[in-house]
């Protein structure tokens, strides 16, 4: 049997198996709760050592991403971290409602609006402390935005 003849099944379930494994990460992608600990001011992805400051909406300029995801009036909104947190835990569309589920911690469900948090506090972090500008090799890629692996309502 020709060595060609045998490598190219295998390539195939390979390359197939790497397509699977794939699909199934994607499934995950964006489906875990948040977790909104007011005492530490953080948004987590619950079961994750990944947080963000909610603080960190000081110096953005994209509430009105976050107005918008809540289906709130188009105007100009600029938040501090107790504002922000209020938004999560009363949200004004009324989509989700928090679980309170320990000493001042709420776990929020996954939706387009909690996500667009997340990912608006990601951008800020981001912004703010990972891109230098290409200055260096160690340079982080951007935040993958985990708003769209919801469908919005």
């Amino acid at each position: 049997m020709n060595m060609l003849q045998v490598m190219k099944p295998l390539a195939i379930a390979f390359l197939l198996l790497i397509s699977l494994a794939g699909c199934s990460s994607l499934a995950t992608f964006g489906s875990e709760n948040y977790i909104v600990d007011l005492d530490k001011q953080q948004y987590c992805i619950e079961g994750r050592a990944d947080c963000r400051s909610l603080s960190l909406i000081g110096p953005s300029y994209r509430e009105g991403w976050i107005a918008e995801a809540y289906a709130m009036p188009k105007q100009y909104y600029s938040w501090d971290a107790r504002e922000l947190s209020k938004i999560l835990l009363a949200p004004p569309d009324n989509s989700y409602q928090p679980e309170l589920i320990g000493v001042r911690q709420y776990r929020l469900p996954p939706t387009f609006a909690t996500h667009m948090v997340w990912d608006v506090l990601a951008m800020e972090y981001y912004t703010l402390y990972r891109d230098d500008d290409g200055y260096s090799n160690l340079q982080e890629s951007r935040p993958q935005p985990r708003r769209f692996s919801v469908i919005k309502k």
